[in-house]
């Protein structure tokens, strides 16, 4: 399992979008969440080649 101190950021960044989210248009919506999940995949790469690098 992954520390919770790294994805606190983004857990914290879909529930603002949740408290937001009637200030949004569906299109700009959908970019929010694009955004949001090339961020979280892009953190993922990185947490799983460093525990690579260190096995």
């Amino acid at each position: 399992m992954i520390d919770p101190r790294l994805t606190n950021e983004f857990e914290n960044e879909i529930l603002e979008l949740i408290d937001k989210q009637d200030e949004y248009t569906r299109s700009d919506l959908q970019g929010i969440v694009t955004v949001l999940v090339n961020k979280i995949m892009n953190s993922g790469y990185k947490i799983i080649n460093n525990q690579k690098s260190t096995e």
